[in-house]
């Protein structure tokens, strides 16, 4: 199976090539991926400045005629390395959301596209017993076209995204499979996100943190 999909939803050759050079980049990267968190902060905050300016330049845009649903919309998976590389599309309306979802064995980068977003991140600190995670809050981010952020084992670990204008577009990168090691990951989790409860969250000791239940594979 070829590893593009769906490449006739961009605008024209420059923007297919713009996906094939960022694809290319990200393969990249995941044939070396460093150990190290901060390492690989560093290394997809590059990535996430690549795609910013080909999107800031109009160099990687959607075909004028794109209408998302509200699926999910494949651009590029390929086994890479240790794992696989997957770029997707995230279309969100204005007030839609993804629900608030931890990351395990995977790592990630959402970059505005299209429109504006709030995202909430939440840092993981330890698993605790009966399925429940304290977490750190982090500052609210607001996201404008070639803006992004990036979630880590760790560092940013768990987000909520939510559109604030209409036909808001997210471009999603993320490479999952690299991490098998990590103990706090869920037998559950189905592919690399389980959801967060919410509602019923409480606070935890610290201050700026929280503690958490997790429900089902997202």
């Amino acid at each position: 199976m070829p590893p593009y999909h769906n490449e006739h939803i961009l605008a024209d050759d420059a923007a297919r090539n713009a996906l094939r050079k960022l694809a290319s980049s990200c393969a990249q990267f995941a044939a070396a991926m460093p150990d190290d968190e901060e390492a690989q902060g560093n290394a997809l905050q590059g990535l996430i400045a690549e795609a910013g300016e080909q999107i800031r330049t109009r160099t990687l845009r959607l075909a004028d005629n794109f209408a998302g649903k509200d699926e999910v919309i494949r651009l590029y998976k390929a086994p890479v390395g240790a794992g696989r590389l997957k770029l997707q599309l995230f279309p969100l309306d204005e007030g839609d959301t993804h629900p608030p979802h931890a990351h395990y064995n995977l790592i990630s980068c959402q970059i505005v596209l299209k429109g504006r977003a709030r995202i909430r991140e939440y840092s993981l600190l330890r698993r605790l017993a009966g399925d429940e995670l304290e977490i750190r809050e982090e500052p609210v981010r607001f996201v404008e076209p070639g803006d992004g952020v990036y979630t880590l084992q760790k560092r940013n670990n768990i987000h909520w995204q939510e559109g604030l204008e209409p036909g808001t577009v997210l471009l999603n990168i993320n490479w999952q499979g690299f991490f098998t090691d990590n103990v706090m990951a869920p037998d559950r989790a189905v592919h690399g996100r389980c959801y967060i409860d919410w509602e019923r969250a409480r606070p935890a000791e610290r201050a700026g943190c929280f503690i958490v239940p997790e429900v089902v594979g997202a």
